[in-house]
């Protein structure tokens, strides 16, 4: 989605004369913006479950998928050059039988200043997420990209866990931005629990009992986050550098061990070329990190993604490559292994029009030591997962 600039007003005039003038201020403006997508694909899935009886040992299908996103976008400036406003983010959701249920996906206001920085506050993103720096990519291609949409997750899992550093899940939290600083800034933000929006009750398994601020609730609490973050250019080379961290504490009375993730980041601009990578480690496991604790006997998670982006005029290309490792534990009285996946992808956009794309991209997915549809959850009983996606689609944002 098209990213709204927030500006100041220049009084040229008064400047020249060397004059002190009240800066002017805005009444709150709204527009909407937003974006459609429709993607159409054809995976070929092969799962080695050949000695589980009843199982397809493969698969292959054609499938179609809309998705859509719409803000609501309000703006606004005071007479001391503060600026302000919120953001209400609409976004099409599979949540009942319909399948196509529009829920909220982030609602946040917030107050920016030139000089101080900006507080958000609300059902947003981390600051670890919002400031983080990532392997680059084009659209709908990447390590968790359009190709997970596309299969279906395993028995009691997760189908990828191939990520970046958790966005903190929307959960309602302040967050503070700083301003740029000789290339530099820096980001921290808090949140109390998992929850967000005026969800104020523990989830219907505890009956509403209590209110959400009852340690005993939910997957984590006090999750803290932040970042520090580089951009600017040594000659003709543009540099993109971060480091981003996240801690949370369990509830109360857990057997989990406390969570936390970091992330490190590096691109390098030049001539059209983007090329970088980001690496990510911690105490965490499945596709989420940091969102829920760590159970004891398990080892700490790692992954990591390189990814190379080339434009020239209407055309994008990328390719990427990405492993991620998670420690399955003792099943069974037996050691699982550690689950390895690693994908490797390349594709193509074309711009028709301002704000219209369209693109094609090809993943191959290779997943070992995973839990397959219907298996008992025994050492004995995990296998081998490969997945080629192929996906062709069209792209309008506003």
């Amino acid at each position: 989605m098209r990213k709204i600039l927030l500006g100041t007003t220049a009084v040229v005039g008064a400047a020249l004369m060397g004059m002190g003038v009240a800066q002017a201020q805005t009444a709150p403006t709204v527009r909407v913006g937003g974006y459609f997508e429709f993607t159409g694909g054809y995976v070929d899935d092969n799962f080695d479950t050949a000695a589980i009886t009843g199982l397809p040992a493969s698969r292959s299908k054609v499938d179609f998928r809309s998705d859509m996103e719409i803000s609501v976008i309000v703006r606004g400036k005071a007479a001391n050059g503060l600026s302000y406003g919120a953001e209400i983010e609409l976004q099409l959701d599979n949540n009942n039988t319909s399948q196509t249920a529009i829920d909220t996906d982030e609602v946040w206001g917030f107050v920016s200043s030139p000089t101080l920085g900006t507080l958000q506050f609300g059902d947003n993103d981390s600051a670890a997420d919002q400031l983080k720096v990532a392997a680059p990519g084009v659209t709908n291609l990447g390590e968790s990209g359009g190709w997970d949409e596309f299969i279906a997750p395993e028995a009691g899992g997760t189908r990828y866990i191939l990520t970046t550093i958790n966005d903190g899940s929307d959960s309602t939290k302040i967050i503070y931005l700083s301003p740029q600083f000789f290339g530099f800034d820096f980001g921290v933000s808090y949140a109390p629990n998992q929850y967000e929006g005026e969800n104020f009750l523990q989830p219907a398994a505890a009956n509403n009992a209590a209110l959400q601020r009852n340690p005993n609730a939910g997957s984590i609490r006090n999750e803290l986050s932040g970042a520090i973050r580089y951009r600017g250019s040594f000659g003709n080379v543009g540099v993109a550098a971060a480091f981003s961290a996240m801690r949370a504490d369990v509830p109360t009375g857990s057997t989990l061990r406390d969570p936390n993730a970091y992330q490190a980041g590096l691109n390098l601009s030049a001539m059209g070329f983007t090329v970088g990578g980001h690496y990510i480690w911690g105490r965490y496991s499945g596709s989420a990190p940091g969102r829920g604790g760590l159970a004891a006997g398990l080892d700490n998670s790692n992954n990591w993604t390189l990814g190379a982006t080339y434009r020239a005029g209407a055309i994008s290309v990328g390719a990427f490559y990405s492993l991620g490792k998670r420690d399955n534990g003792v099943v069974g009285g037996v050691d699982a292994g550690d689950r390895e996946q690693q994908a490797v992808g390349v594709g193509a956009v074309y711009t028709v029009a301002p704000g219209l794309e369209v693109f094609a991209n090809y993943t191959n997915i290779e997943d070992e030591n995973v839990r397959p549809f219907g298996a008992a959850n025994v050492a004995a009983n995990y296998r081998n997962r490969s997945i080629d996606v192929f996906i062709l689609g069209t792209r309008l944002a506003f």
